[in-house]
């Protein structure tokens, strides 16, 4: 059941993905949310996923809203089904942007670095 209290309600006090696994690599970090319902779009339905990136050289965030549209109504209507939060405070260096991939149950953030770096002992010792 759609609840209209999302609506209203501030993103980043959404609870968080389901799990996170990291893949650091020299040029990029790719960070694997997991949220249970996540669709991207294929030839025969839309995406019922809106994710709102928001980054500097510092730090990011990223909302993911799962949707329903109910197309009975005019014009249609679009109500969040669930709203997850995710956030860095601090990167170990500067990076250029983030982007991201929707896969089934999963949304994938790839952090591109400003400089190639090793940021796998930051993540083991201190996570994100």
């Amino acid at each position: 059941m759609a609840s209209t209290s999302w609506e209203d309600s501030d993103p980043s006090t959404a609870p968080g993905p389901l799990g996170c696994r990291y893949d650091d690599s020299p040029t990029k970090l790719e960070v694997q949310l997991v949220v249970p319902g996540v669709r991207d779009k294929s030839w025969m339905k839309a995406s019922n996923t809106q994710v709102f990136l928001k980054s500097d050289p510092k730090s990011m965030s990223c909302t993911v809203e799962i949707v329903k549209m109910d197309k009975k109504k005019k014009p249609p209507e679009k109500s969040i089904i669930d709203r997850r939060f995710y956030k860095i405070e601090k990167f170990p260096t500067p990076i250029d942007g983030v982007t991201f991939k929707l896969k089934k149950d999963c949304v994938v953030l790839t952090i591109q670095k400003e400089k190639p770096s090793s940021w796998e002992n930051f993540v083991t010792q201190f996570g994100f």
